[in-house]
């Protein structure tokens, strides 16, 4: 039905919307059309002028008009806490009646009543244990999803599929960096509100769960640690970042530069004299606080997973999201983490149409992993 459609990849955030058109052009992908736009257009999150759903409701067809985008179909996605993945083994059947010993099975392992919930399940393949099949399972808040198509719908759009963010995430991992069948990452995918942690092997997801401790939550500590407005703890967070890493080689020439310019720039946003620096090393304890939260939920994470049956080593991790921007932080991960941090590029295998603001695309790349995953679901076959 929608084959021959031009359908649009929608990713409604909670800081921004971004909209992305792709196209096929022989073996290449092209950008052909590119949109992002602020939630909060003023920046200041903590006393919203208006309903959130409205304000997303402008954002999106802010990018769609920036975007120059007319199609009227669109893949989006839902995030969160109540979106519950489980990796589960089934005896192996035909995939009726897969289907249906799914319904029975997921009562045992989703934590809300079955009728408040949609289901979608994919088998990844034969176990290690003889006679079963290895089955991602996947369940969303049937409230959750309903306002979501309703947001999408009261723009004029039509969703052809409703996603989740961390497997978008992942369809872009894919595009971008066309991994080995060995190759076992961490996809980590930090937003302003949501954190996505996935664990990619042998060409699929075999760990997923989204967290509650992303961008906001470190604004959030600097406005209750240091009591400036939260707009200024924003700017302050963008501008100092996360903490250096205690083990990071630097020059004491290197490292007073760098002390004294990131002083001079808070003082600028704050208007305030940092002589005794106690402005500043309120926003790194801050900062740290939540940072190291967040460590500890990733630490977690990948624990769990190396630690199951034939658990694998977790090599490196791939970091994206609106709030791997901040400075410092894939060094501070990559520390407290003790392995390898790289930042996301979901634009490396991606030419780009002649009309498409190349600036601006440029500058947003770490905001579009998601949305490039979702447009990909209608053009990569």
């Amino acid at each position: 039905m929608f084959g021959s459609k031009t359908v649009i990849g929608l990713d409604i955030g909670s800081d921004k919307v971004k909209a992305i058109q792709l196209k096929k052009r022989g073996n290449r992908l092209e950008v052909e059309k590119f949109g992002i736009a602020d939630v909060y257009p003023n920046g200041d999150k903590s006393s919203p002028p208006a309903d959130p759903r409205e304000l997303k409701t402008q954002a999106i067809r802010r990018a769609i008009d920036d975007a120059r985008i007319t199609a009227k179909y669109c893949v989006s996605a839902v995030s969160g806490e109540s979106i519950i993945v489980r990796y589960i083994q089934l005896p192996q059947m035909p995939e009726a009646e897969l289907k249906n010993a799914l319904r029975w099975e997921a009562e045992e392992y989703i934590p809300f009543h079955i009728d408040e919930v949609n289901i979608d399940s994919v088998v990844l393949g034969p176990s290690a244990t003889a006679g079963k099949v290895d089955v991602l399972l996947v369940s969303a808040k049937k409230d959750l999803v309903s306002e979501h198509v309703g947001l999408v719908r009261g723009v004029g759009l039509t969703p052809v599929i409703v996603d989740v963010d961390s497997f978008a995430f992942l369809n872009s991992y894919e595009i971008a960096y066309e991994p080995q069948a060995s190759d076992c990452v961490a996809l980590v995918n930090i937003g302003a509100e949501i954190t996505n942690i996935n664990i990619y092997l042998g060409g699929t997801s075999r760990f997923s769960r989204d967290i509650s401790i992303a961008g906001n939550a470190v604004t959030q500590s600097i406005v209750q640690k240091t009591s400036v407005p939260y707009k200024r703890a924003e700017e302050m967070k963008q501008a100092i970042g996360a903490p250096m890493p205690e083990n990071a080689e630097a020059t004491e020439e290197e490292e007073s530069s760098l002390i004294s310019s990131i002083r001079g720039t808070v003082e600028r946003i704050t208007g305030s004299d940092l002589g005794d620096e106690t402005l500043e090393a309120s926003v790194n304890k801050a900062t740290r606080n939540v940072l190291m939260n967040l460590v500890g939920e990733i630490r977690r994470s990948v624990q769990f997973f190396e630690n199951q049956a034939g658990g694998h080593t977790v090599s490196r991790l791939i970091l994206g999201g609106g709030t791997s921007r901040m400075p410092h932080l894939p060094q501070f991960l990559s520390s407290e983490l003790e392995m390898e941090v790289e930042l996301f590029d979901p634009l490396r295998n991606f030419q780009v149409a002649s009309g498409v603001n190349t600036d601006l695309l440029s500058a947003s790349k770490e905001h579009l992993g998601v949305a490039i995953g979702l447009a990909l679901r209608k053009v990569v076959g």
